[in-house]
């Protein structure tokens, strides 16, 4: 599993936990909504298969919605947050410089389109029917700014269970973030894609980041 950020917080901040003993979101503690625009989720694609050479590794980038809430004991706190499948983009150039060698060659304006008219369709995420991924928190331990998750996924219906390290800094106002975790695609009901008679596939485990803005819901 990716290790999330575990840097240390600046000096002088302080940076509340956000746990829950369960998926509902609490609203006796303080909540935040988090910024769309600041935030976001990446997920890493790779190729597999015999030949997985002539295929290409993938860089998805949505938005995320949803909101935190912050009480002063942290089994009162919890998150829930949403990403539109709608919103998710394949292979912006930047994005792939950004994650280096491995995602080094040129994607075409065709092939982003073939990837992720696939990615929204009936076989792997079903947007038409299923528009969002929804992950929301069961439980979380250890430090306040380098907690423990434990959360659940559910994309097209179907729930899985996750535990991740999660990094956590609040400036100002405002909380910021930063987790990164595997999924299983079959854990998710999802048949990995495979052309060849499975000569070139996508590999069943999906690496994502997250990073979540989040500021004072103006009640």
């Amino acid at each position: 599993m990716l290790t999330a950020c575990q840097t240390l917080p600046p000096a002088g901040t302080t940076t509340p936990q956000i746990t829950t003993a369960n998926a509902t979101i609490a609203h006796n503690g303080e909540r935040y909504i988090v910024d769309t625009t600041a935030s976001e989720i990446r997920l890493l694609v790779y190729r597999d298969g015999p030949m997985a050479r002539v295929g290409h590794n993938h860089v998805m980038v949505g938005q995320v919605r949803g909101e935190l809430n912050v009480s002063d004991t942290a089994a009162d706190s919890s998150f829930s947050i949403d990403i539109p499948v709608e919103s998710l983009q394949v292979d912006a150039p930047a994005l792939r410089a950004e994650e280096g060698q491995e995602f080094a060659a040129t994607v075409s304006d065709q092939s982003r389109k073939g990837t992720r008219d696939n990615m929204l369709g009936a076989d792997v995420l079903d947007a038409a029917h299923y528009p969002n991924i929804r992950i929301e928190s069961t439980a979380l331990l250890g430090p306040r700014w380098n907690p423990n998750v434990s959360a659940r996924i559910t994309v097209r219906g179907k729930s899985s269970d996750l535990k991740f390290p999660a990094a956590v800094f609040e400036h100002d106002d405002t909380l910021t973030v930063i987790a990164a975790f595997r999924v299983l695609q079959t854990n998710l009901g999802i048949t990995p894609y495979s052309i060849l008679g499975g000569a070139l596939t996508v590999r069943n485990a999906i690496d994502i980041r997250m990073r979540l803005v989040a500021n004072p819901a103006a009640d």
